[in-house]
């Protein structure tokens, strides 16, 4: 019996056994893919690419955005959760953060940003309103070392404008960091600088350097990290979708890695709420308007 003769028996067998007809088998065999098929074959590549790249941490609404922004597909919420699911996609879940515990507290102001009608995170142009915090990073072996990073986000466009670090949060790291934005932002100075009410924000240093250079302290309430939540959320994106995949072995090390997830979030992460742009891109776009 020659070989086709024995794939003619084995097909008429496999038919019998699933009980379809052989002309219905060759029929699908030979059958042409849908315009849907195509579409969502040419989406799952787009999506495991961008996914790869970003280390598996974009959710449905990141993903459909880069794909409406560097594609000419169109896709629901559904429809991506759909090709998500049948392939095993799963983004990294960003984990809530902890209030701080209190601490001494030399100057205390308002907070600015709130309203009878909630926050006012959206302010018109860029240098309008900064946002400043620090946070804890770690790094070397068995992640025993740690620093402080300080940065400073502008509200208009989310844009980090400076940062710097310290192996303790202090007066004279955060007061640094505001020196480093006035510089990068070619002495433009926001009216506004938000901050939380950690002891180095507080401090008589900090508020009288702003004063001196006329900008108003406004500050979140006490046990209430959703009053700067623009700040957190930069940290949740940052050690979620960046230092969950990067691991520095000393602090020349970590440094680079700061400076390359800033870059980054700047440059390449789009966002839903600047109308698919970065943070860069999007700042640009704001100052061509008021130019």
């Amino acid at each position: 019996m020659n070989p086709d003769t024995n794939q003619v028996y084995g097909i008429s067998f496999m038919c019998r056994f699933m009980k379809v007809s052989r002309a219905a088998y060759y029929k699908w065999i030979h059958r042409t893919p849908s315009k849907r098929a195509l579409e969502d074959k040419e989406i799952l590549k787009y999506v495991k690419t961008i996914e790869e790249e970003n280390e598996y941490t974009l959710g449905v609404r990141r993903l459909m955005m880069n794909l409406h922004c560097d594609t000419t597909y169109r896709t629901s919420a559904g429809k991506m959760r759909r090709i998500m699911r049948e392939n095993g996609i799963v983004a990294s879940i960003r984990v809530a953060q902890h209030d701080r515990k209190a601490q001494r507290k030399e100057h205390i102001s308002n907070n600015l940003l709130l309203s009878d009608e909630g926050h006012d995170f959206k302010p018109d142009k860029p240098n309008q309103v900064w946002v400043t915090d620090c946070t804890e990073l770690r790094f070397g072996w068995k992640f025993s070392e740690r620093l402080r990073l300080s940065a400073i986000k502008d509200l208009n466009d989310h844009s980090i404008i400076a940062w710097d670090i310290e192996e303790t949060e202090t007066a004279d790291l955060v007061t640094r960091t505001f020196d480093k934005a006035l510089a990068i932002s070619n002495g433009a100075k926001p009216t506004v600088l938000h901050s939380d009410q950690g002891s180095s924000y507080t401090s008589g240093v900090f508020n009288d350097h702003l004063a001196s250079n006329g900008v108003k302290h406004s500050m979140s309430r006490p046990g209430t990290p959703g009053d700067n939540s623009p700040m957190e959320s930069f940290w949740s994106h940052m050690k979620t979708e960046f230092f969950n995949f990067h691991h520095a072995l000393n602090q020349e090390e970590m440094v680079q890695l700061i400076e390359k997830c800033i870059n980054w979030y700047n440059y390449k992460r789009r966002q839903e709420t600047l109308n698919g742009m970065t943070p860069k891109e999007f700042r640009n776009h704001a100052i061509l308007k008021t130019a």
